[in-house]
């Protein structure tokens, strides 16, 4: 367990703009939010901000995402922090589960004039960030918190390999920082990313070589609304 909350803790750090939470949540009957970003580079950007469906290789002008983003074009200093309005326009959802946008920032760095070369020639490296946005309907059975005890894990041999299926029969969307399983003395650690709704995930083991019969142990770190994971684990037997 100790183990899994170390690598659920040990994300990545990266300058650039950020916002001040890893998900946005829009509850039933809300039609805006507001999320602050901070620009945690040395330098000065400009930035434009606009939600999809996640393609990473999408443009604002494809987007169909119900929402709007302002302002969508702003310029940050260095050390700067601005707020963002994200409206939702309404537009009907799936009343029985969550559904999923992406928020993007888009950075262009810029120089102070004093620094910039006069006769050189630069390469301006841009970066591009996505966040989670999920609009959460009104009337869902239970409440997220429900979500860890109500998965299911079953292990099971395919073509002499062993695999995870991961079952999701809830109505939100389980967002993993790390899953383990140990099995035959052994453990391996994936990291399944998302689950979505009314959905499964099968995920290859190739590092485990238990047989049928045998009994598992899964752990698994979940992110909740806050961004913080959530740790929890459950037994299983591996099927033929």
């Amino acid at each position: 367990m100790a183990t899994l909350l170390a690598a659920a803790w040990s994300l990545p750090a990266h300058a650039g703009v950020t916002p001040e939470a890893s998900r946005v949540i829009f509850p039933a009957g809300t039609t805006e939010q507001s999320l602050q970003v901070f620009n945690a580079n040395t330098y000065p950007v400009l930035v434009q901000a606009w939600i999809d469906d996640g393609r990473i290789d999408a443009v604002p002008q494809q987007s169909s995402a119900p929402f709007v983003v302002l302002p969508p074009i702003f310029r940050m200093a260095a050390g700067d922090q601005t707020s963002l309005r994200i409206i939702h326009s309404g537009a009907k959802l799936p009343s029985d589960r969550e559904s999923l946008f992406w928020l993007n920032l888009y950075e262009i760095p810029g120089l102070p004039k004093q620094q910039q070369p006069s006769n050189a020639q630069t390469v301006t490296v841009t970066m591009r960030t996505q966040f989670k946005v999920f609009v959460r309907p009104a009337g869902l059975p239970y409440g997220p918190r429900e979500l860890p005890k109500r998965l299911t894990f079953s292990l099971a041999r395919a073509a002499g390999k062993l695999t995870l299926k991961i079952g999701n029969p809830t109505p939100y969307y389980a967002s993993f920082s790390a899953v383990l399983v140990k099995a035959g003395g052994h453990s391996q650690q994936i990291t399944p990313d998302m689950v979505a709704p009314l959905s499964t995930a099968t995920l290859a083991l190739d590092s485990l070589d238990a047989q049928a019969g045998e009994s598992a142990e899964v752990l698994f770190s979940l992110i909740d609304d806050d961004g913080i994971p959530v740790v929890d684990s459950v037994k299983a037997e591996i099927a033929p």
